[in-house]
């Protein structure tokens, strides 16, 4: 199934083309959030750093065309809504956090029809590596649908 995002999106950005879209990537690199992770209890009681890369597929036309913010997917509102869900609750797994930020944004701009977004945990305890990072990549369908 994980197989068939890249090529149901990749359908999805040839028939936006052929309609006179203009299909782009919105990324946001190294975004600084803080949220609770892990999978004892001690470690989800305390906040670390984050820091989360954000790409989103969309239809950049008007935006383009009209060079205004309200026609444009907001990337200040992109961060701020990544900064919340990351913040929201503490979770087990940094495979939940990432998929539960890619859910928020399609919950918070229907002009979105692919996100990806990673997550990656700087110093991870006991690991004895740089960092550790989750990166996952969902289309509209898939996230309504539950599917990651």
């Amino acid at each position: 199934m994980a197989g068939d995002v890249p090529r149901v999106a990749s359908k999805l950005r040839r028939a936006r083309l052929m309609s006179g879209a203009l299909p782009g990537w919105i990324t946001i690199r190294g975004l600084r959030c803080d949220g609770r992770q892990g999978v004892a209890a001690e470690r989800r009681a305390q906040s670390s750093e984050y820091l989360v890369d954000i790409s989103c597929h969309s239809d950049l036309s008007r935006a383009v065309a009209l060079d205004d913010l309200a026609a444009a997917v907001d990337i200040a509102a992109i961060a701020a809504t990544v900064r919340r869900e990351m913040a929201a609750r503490p979770r087990a797994l940094v495979e939940r956090m990432t998929a539960d930020v890619a859910r928020a944004l399609f919950d918070s701009f229907a002009a979105l029809d692919e996100v990806r977004v990673r997550v990656e945990k700087p110093h991870p305890d006991g690991l004895g590596a740089e960092a550790e990072s989750v990166e996952i990549a969902l289309t509209r369908d898939n996230a309504a649908r539950g599917l990651s």
